[in-house]
């Protein structure tokens, strides 16, 4: 993966339910800060982005599905290996889940900046909408979502 940094949008208009009723989460992975401020929700962009499925199972377990490529003849996707994509995607997936797990409160912007030289990607997690009454909480909950980060051992 190139040193760039990664935005992975919460799309609502891409949740579902599994087929055990277990809650999934639509994201829509853009590959610049240009893009994201560009994307509308639920629509197919005319730049490169990938929409993805994020599951949080019954049985405890995380997925992360492919929904649909845009722009597949753009440049962005002759140097993104496919394999640092299904990484990226099982890692954006845990993060996701796990925050939500939380906070249960859905991240709407995942930003993840790959650091080659320890072989890890890094991820900003950001939440729109959740309300914290003072800084003591919000350190309280960066202490949390710090505290036993499984989707680093994946």
């Amino acid at each position: 993966m190139s040193d760039q940094r990664l935005f992975l949008i919460y799309d609502a208009a891409f949740d579902d339910m599994d087929a055990e009723g277990c809650p999934a989460f639509g994201y829509v992975l853009l590959f610049n800060e240009d893009d994201v401020a560009e994307y509308r929700s639920g629509e197919n962009p005319a730049f490169p982005a990938v929409s993805l499925l994020f599951t949080d199972h019954a049985d405890g377990s995380i997925s992360g599905d492919l929904l649909g490529w845009s722009a597949l003849d753009h440049d962005i996707f002759q140097s993104f290996a496919l394999g640092n994509f299904f990484m990226l995607m099982e890692q954006a997936a845990q993060v996701a889940i796990n925050a939500y797990r939380q906070v249960g409160h859905v991240p709407d912007r995942l930003i993840a900046l790959s650091m080659p030289e320890d072989d890890l990607i890094q991820f900003d997690v950001h939440f729109a909408d959740l309300q914290l009454e003072n800084s003591d909480a919000e350190l309280q909950l960066a202490q949390t979502m710090m505290a036993g980060r499984p989707y680093l051992d994946s």
